[in-house]
């Protein structure tokens, strides 16, 4: 069997060098956590996870400020073509600037990965339920610097997912995530 896509995408992030390598686990954090404790990332647990999304969120970013981060970059697990090239891309983009966002295009969606400056740190807080940081993005579509990445399209959710992607379908339809053309997707 191959390597778990959540160690995957953690020793993917973990090449690239970052400052400090945040995983926030959820649902089955007690099932994950023996996957990636050996790969030297700090693991925060989110006890709230079934409130959605934006807890998660929460909790890495408060994280991030106890480390004095100046940005953080939002990575799913879910994403099987993510690689050190596409998250390098990120950080090329990275200016230091405290009011900056970034994020990934795919499909006309603006989506994970995103990276914000520590200026949009209260705001990302303030996210509530399962949406989150698409609605930052989507009102400051204007000011956001794009990653173009058609991979980013695929992802595996549901384990039906994951059986297209070992058949080697390239992508997973989103139209059943309501998804839609021009939509801003987490």
């Amino acid at each position: 069997m191959g390597e778990p896509l959540l160690r995957r995408i953690v020793r993917i992030a973990a090449d690239t060098n970052p400052d400090h390598l945040i995983v926030v686990l959820g649902s089955s954090a007690y099932d994950c956590v023996p996957v990636i404790k050996n790969c030297g990332v700090d693991i925060v647990v989110n006890p709230f996870w079934e409130t959605g999304l934006a807890g998660s969120i929460r909790l890495g970013v408060e994280r991030a400020e106890e480390e004095g981060a100046d940005s953080i970059l939002l990575l799913l697990a879910d994403q099987p073509w993510l690689n050190a090239d596409v998250i390098q891309q990120f950080f090329d983009h990275l200016k230091g600037e405290p009011d900056m966002i970034i994020a990934a295009r795919y499909e006309g969606i603006l989506g994970a990965p995103m990276m914000f400056g520590s200026g949009w740190f209260s705001k990302l807080k303030t996210l509530e339920g399962d949406q989150g940081a698409r609605n930052i993005v989507a009102k400051e579509g204007n000011r956001v610097q794009v990653i173009e990445w058609s991979d980013g399209a695929v992802d595996v959710d549901t384990p039906e997912d994951l059986a297209g992607l070992m058949r080697g379908e390239q992508s997973m339809p989103h139209a059943s995530n309501g998804d839609r053309e021009g939509e801003i997707r987490d």
